[in-house]
């Protein structure tokens, strides 16, 4: 891994990825830690798959909050359209500030991935029913 990439997964497993409306309020997500929260928004959901995706600052350069705010609308249009449960959050952690987010219920982890690319994300958080969350990296341009 280059220095770079161990730099930003140090930063991206020490984010807390918060979810604003859990079954019993708003929770946090953290990477190697499973969410009794996320398994029962999986359950209402009946899915097994999740991913907290963001839209906001590609490639981890920073964007302005109108840049920021149109791209998480694109993204939430996306996942609307595909018929997948979500829930509104923002990543937060270390000096960089708030990035909103969606807990995308029901997303595989290859279909996450994508999602991801396509927005020019370089990382999503995936996870599955009583698993911990986890990064998983995008490669640009492979699927």
């Amino acid at each position: 891994m280059d220095e770079l990439r161990e730099r930003l997964r140090t930063a991206y497993e020490a984010t807390d990825y918060v979810v604003d409306d859990g079954p019993r309020g708003r929770f946090l997500i953290r990477c190697g830690s499973r969410s009794a929260d996320v398994d029962a928004l999986l359950d209402a959901a009946g899915a097994d798959a999740w991913a907290y995706v963001t839209a906001c600052n590609p490639g981890s350069v920073p964007l302005s909050a109108t840049e920021n705010a149109a791209r998480m609308a694109s993204l939430a249009a996306v996942v609307r359209d595909r018929g997948l449960v979500h829930v509104a959050g923002a990543g937060t952690g270390g000096d960089w500030p708030p990035e909103p987010s969606l807990l995308v219920l029901g997303l595989t982890e290859a279909d996450a991935v994508a999602l991801g690319r396509a927005f020019g994300q370089l990382a999503v958080v995936v996870g599955r029913r009583g698993e911990p969350a986890r990064l998983a990296w995008i490669d640009p341009g492979t699927d």
